[in-house]
């Protein structure tokens, strides 16, 4: 077991830490971690999630629906109630509110799972892991967040508010969510690629997490870091709450204890850079925004562990 838990946390550490330390040194900027995390979103990140899904067979893949379904629906659901708590309960701008329930309900699947997961629960089932979590973060999170935050703010030339609608059209048009749609499609028809043109796309797609962790890194470096009560609870939430409670209700649902266990390791993953950057956009509370990702990321060594140990 412990030799599981290194082999998975293992990945994550080291390149967090060479990412952080180039940007102690100097080497990066936030200019150029744009230009890293635009690349792998919008070419390695795709590519990795269309190989992983079109080498699949059309048999495992529909077996692998709960598990999508289950991971999906967690985070939107996840999403609308901690916004609820953080701003009916707890009393807290709406703006601050929407970035602390996105923090508590988005995982860094995307970049922390493709590091760790394929160890813990196979290559095949963290693509699904993966686009499910993407489908839900960027179809739903993502723009009702920017809807949101920009409830007061006017764009275009027309002056009319940013609509959900819209946004999810735009989200359609990114690669990262039309490519695994795509590779879905195509393995629901049982066509398939050639295995020459798929090692290919792989070629790129195999970078995708290594510089998308080493750009975190760079961010966590680069953000100004003071830990507050929000922070505190932000974390304690998204790192052992939402896990826990998936965890807890999954179990009732007559899920596989295999699909159960990856959707909670999924669900442990610590906070998003997405939370960072609406913050950065919005100009809201980028200091707890980038506190947030950095204690999360560090706790989750931890906690994810620990639910690493307990769903063997």
């Amino acid at each position: 077991m412990l030799s599981t838990i290194i082999a998975a946390m293992l990945p994550l550490v080291v390149i967090f830490v060479l990412g952080y330390a180039a940007g102690w040194r100097g080497d990066f900027n936030g200019g150029q971690v744009a230009i890293l995390n635009r690349m792998v979103m919008l070419y390695a990140f795709p590519l990795s999630l269309f190989v992983g899904i079109a080498r699949m067979p059309r048999t495992i893949l529909a077996g692998q629906l709960p598990l999508a379904a289950s991971i999906f629906g967690i985070m939107c659901l996840s999403f609308v109630v901690c916004y609820g708590l953080s701003r009916f309960v707890f009393r807290r701008t709406p703006a601050t509110a929407t970035l602390q329930g996105l923090a508590m309900a988005a995982p860094s699947v995307p970049f922390i799972g493709s590091a760790m997961l394929p160890v813990l629960i196979g290559q095949s089932t963290t693509a699904v892991v993966i686009s499910a979590s993407v489908f839900a973060m960027v179809l739903v999170q993502t723009p009702l967040c920017m809807v949101m935050l920009a409830r007061n703010e006017k764009e275009g030339e027309d002056g009319a508010p940013l609509r959900l609608g819209h946004q999810v059209i735009v989200s359609l048009r990114e690669p990262i969510v039309w490519a695994p749609i795509a590779a879905t499609l195509l393995v629901a028809c049982n066509v398939h690629f050639p295995a020459s043109l798929l090692n290919a796309f792989a070629l790129l797609g195999n970078a995708a997490a290594g510089v998308a962790l080493f750009a975190s890194g760079i961010v966590l470096f680069l953000q100004r870091v003071s830990i507050t009560v929000p922070v505190l609870v932000t974390v304690a939430v998204r790192n052992i709450v939402v896990p826990g409670l998936s965890w807890l209700g999954l179990s009732l649902t007559g899920l596989s204890h295999d699909a159960m266990r990856a959707a909670v390791l999924a669900l442990s993953i610590p906070v998003g850079t997405v939370v960072v950057i609406l913050a950065v956009r919005f100009g809201t509370d980028e200091q707890e925004a980038a506190s947030t990702l950095f204690l999360s990321a560090v706790v989750s060594v931890l906690t994810m562990a620990f639910f690493i140990a307990c769903t063997v």
